[in-house]
C-alpha cells in the first residue's frame, strides 16, 4: 500500500486513533502540506528534498505548540468600538507606539516614524502611500497590538534571503489574536510584524498587518524557521 493510502486509512477508516486525535493529526498534516505547496511555488521546485519536507513538518508543529495567543480586551481593544480616525491613529502612534521596545530576549527594536505607513494601503496597488483615502481604520485600531506582540511573543520566525546580491535577515513577530464579538462567534486574526536586521545587527520594525485566513498566514511564514535565540553571555539557546 502506498504511503498516501496508508495515511488515508489511518485518518479516515482505522479505529486505531480516537476521533479527536484524527482531527488533530489532520490539522498538523494540513498545515505541513500547505507549507510544502507554498515552498514548491515560491522556490519553483516541482519536488522538494526529504529534509525540506521534514522541516515543513517542524514548522507546522510550531504553530500548534509555540504560537503566541492573546484576547483583544482592555488596552488591546481600546481603539475598538466605533470609528477610529486617521488623526486619532497618528496621535496614538506618537504617544503609545513610536520609540524603542525590547523583545522577550532583550533585543532592542526601533519603531520609527516610517512605520506610520503601515496604516495606509492603496486598494488598487497595495502600496503604502500616506494618503487619507488609503487609511485603513482596522490597522489604526490594532496599533495597541504592536508593542504587546514585540515585547511578549516567542513565536518569532526568521527568514534569510539574497536581494539583488545583498544578504537580508528578517524576523517575523507573530500572534494569534481573538477578538470577542457580542452577537456572533469571536473573530480570529493572524498578526504579523516584520522586523529587519541591518548590517550592524540593529533591529527596526518595518510594518504590521493582520489577516483572517490561516492559509495566507502559512504562506507568509513558509520559507522561514522558528527563531532560536543564542545568548551572547552564556552561549546557550533560549
Amino acid at each position: 500500500m502506498e504511503p498516501a493510502e496508508q495515511l488515508q486509512t489511518l485518518l479516515l477508516k482505522s479505529s486505531l486513533l480516537s476521533k479527536k486525535n484524527r482531527e488533530r493529526c489532520a490539522r498538523v498534516f494540513y498545515d505541513a502540506i500547505k507549507i510544502v505547496f507554498v515552498r514548491q511555488e515560491k522556490l519553483k521546485k516541482p519536488e522538494l528534498k526529504p529534509k525540506e519536507i521534514s522541516s515543513a513538518m517542524v514548522l507546522a508543529d510550531t504553530l500548534h505548540t509555540q504560537a503566541f495567543r492573546f484576547t483583544a480586551t482592555g488596552e488591546l481593544a481600546e481603539n475598538f468600538g466605533g470609528d477610529f480616525s486617521e488623526e486619532q491613529a497618528w496621535d496614538y502612534f506618537d504617544k503609545k507606539v513610536h520609540g524603542e521596545v525590547r523583545d522577550i530576549y532583550g533585543r532592542k527594536i526601533t519603531i520609527d516614524n516610517d512605520v506610520i505607513k503601515s496604516l495606509y494601503k492603496d486598494p488598487a496597488t497595495g502600496a503604502h502611500e500616506v494618503l487619507t483615502e488609503n487609511y485603513e481604520q482596522g490597522r489604526g485600531k490594532r496599533l495597541p497590538w504592536v508593542r504587546h506582540t514585540l515585547k511578549n511573543s516567542p513565536a518569532i520566525y526568521m527568514s534569510e534571503e539574497l536581494i539583488g546580491g545583498m544578504f537580508r535577515r528578517t524576523f517575523l513577530y507573530t500572534a494569534i489574536a481573538t477578538i470577542p464579538l457580542k452577537e456572533q462567534k469571536s473573530e480570529i486574526q493572524y498578526y504579523v510584524i516584520p522586523v529587519r536586521e541591518d548590517k550592524n545587527k540593529n533591529l527596526r520594525m518595518i510594518t504590521a498587518y493582520s489577516m483572517s485566513k490561516r492559509n495566507r498566514f502559512l504562506a507568509i511564514i513558509a520559507l522561514s524557521k522558528l527563531y532560536s535565540h543564542v545568548s551572547e553571555n552564556a552561549g546557550v539557546v533560549a
